[in-house]
């Protein structure tokens, strides 16, 4: 399975913008510099389904403190676990609309016949799965089911309308506003960029989510995204190395930002 989730949904945003936050080169043997925080006029230009500029969003300072304040809406990523080899589901729900029968997952929307999803097996021999489907949560503002998609090429994100059972295919860790209204994707690989780096707006509406906007990221990336209210989200931004040096994830300095959200036209 060759990233074609990932692919759907990676839309350019124009040329890429000056990230959030630098840091000064460092002395050969230096500890990493913290980067400084960001600035009261960082911008975000983005663009919309079809690559046409869809708005100037506004990046402002934020902290730490700030950002641990506020909760993540899923749990832990089923593919993060520190047993990479054994992952499995994340809790269930209760109610019994998602059950786990054998290698199935099995999704059951309040309209429509149950969504099934089946692993894909590898073409490389009977060791493995080219992708595999986990149950990561709920986001029941959004009414979808999140699903974590483990590929042999990185990780993806795949969503399950509760009401009709239709999907939506993100790249990232999806968080949705406290009114319900929106959906926001936030993919990170800075370190080693075998994956996309990207933020994508979705509208919530009957009839699933729609692509407000969408931007691909170059010298920071989303680690995390935790909303304040309705129009405002707090980013931790891990930052490439300013000497293009690869280093590993947890190595990558941290600083904070507030994204305000623009209200969709």
């Amino acid at each position: 399975m060759k990233r074609y989730l990932a692919a759907a949904l990676l839309l350019a945003g124009g040329q890429p913008e000056q990230p959030a936050t630098t840091s000064p080169d460092k002395p050969a043997g230096a500890a990493p510099a913290t980067p400084r925080p960001a600035s009261t006029t960082d911008t975000l230009h983005v663009a919309d389904s079809l690559g046409r500029p869809a708005g100037v969003l506004r990046l402002q300072p934020s902290t730490q403190a700030a950002f641990q304040q506020l909760r993540d809406a899923l749990p832990l990523r089923p593919s993060d676990a520190v047993n990479a080899t054994d992952t499995s589901d994340a809790a269930l729900p209760a109610d019994g609309r998602v059950q786990r029968q054998g290698g199935l997952l099995v999704l059951r929307p309040a309209q429509g016949p149950p969504v099934t999803l089946r692993p894909v097996p590898s073409p490389d021999g009977p060791e493995g799965n080219d992708n595999t489907y986990l149950y990561w949560g709920s986001l029941p503002a959004a009414r979808q089911w999140v699903i974590d998609v483990v590929t042999d090429e990185g990780p993806a994100v795949l969503l399950i309308d509760q009401r009709t059972g239709r999907r939506t295919q993100l790249l990232g860790a999806p968080s949705v506003s406290p009114d319900g209204q929106y959906l926001l994707s936030a993919c990170e690989d800075v370190a080693s960029g075998s994956n996309p780096t990207n933020l994508s707006l979705y509208r919530c509406t009957a009839a699933g989510p729609q692509l407000v906007w969408s931007r691909d990221l170059a010298n920071w990336g989303p680690r995390a995204a935790r909303w304040r209210d309705a129009r405002h989200v707090v980013l931790a931004q891990a930052h490439a190395d300013a000497g293009g040096d690869v280093q590993a994830a947890t190595q990558l300095p941290l600083t904070y930002a507030e994204l305000e959200i623009l209200p969709n036209p």
